[in-house]
């Protein structure tokens, strides 16, 4: 039974990580560009609206897989691979300890960016162009100055998600992890 419910874990965590890395990819690499192509403002906005938001919702339920099955995974780690109790062997005393430690920072600061990205950022750059659509004075500089920060985010969020991918593989590669 431990087997089964340590699969079903690693396969939620996979699964989260690819609802949560899939759209970004996407968003970056073909809607943006595509986007371009919509001559039409309003519905260039619109449409980057509907995109954004089912992104969050997809994005969203990939973060709560990632967390249920990674509190799993960290809270079953040493009777699953048969390691010492933590009064024989400290977690940091093993690489896998450090990487993991690592890991959790690095998940932290890519949630501070989605929120920063997702709650000021992104909507302030849609607002921007919604308004200079509507015709209103908005300068070049403006949204030039959000627009890049908003890509800023983005794919740092994005690099830092695959950095924690490849942290993720070090931690399943027990003769590394385990040293």
């Amino acid at each position: 039974m431990d087997n089964a419910l340590h699969i079903i874990a690693i396969w939620m965590h996979i699964l989260g990580i690819a609802l949560f890395v899939g759209p970004q990819f996407f968003l970056a690499f073909a809607w943006v560009p595509a986007s371009r192509g919509i001559a039409d403002m309003p519905t260039r906005i619109q449409a980057m609206r509907t995109i954004t938001r089912r992104f969050a919702y997809i994005g969203g339920a990939g973060l709560v897989l990632i967390v249920t099955a990674g509190l799993y995974l960290i809270f079953t780690w040493r009777d699953f691979y048969n390691q010492p109790g933590p009064e024989e062997l400290g977690f940091t005393d093993i690489r896998y300890g450090v990487i993991f430690i690592i890991k959790m920072i690095v998940f932290a600061v890519v949630l501070l960016l989605v929120g920063l990205h997702t709650f000021w950022f992104g909507p302030r750059q849609m607002d921007l162009m919604e308004a200079r659509a509507r015709g209103d004075d908005i300068s070049d500089a403006d949204v030039r100055s959000i627009r890049i920060r908003s890509m800023f985010l983005s794919i740092s969020g994005l690099l830092l998600v695959l950095a924690m991918i490849a942290m993720g593989a070090m931690l399943s590669t027990q003769s590394f992890s385990f040293q």
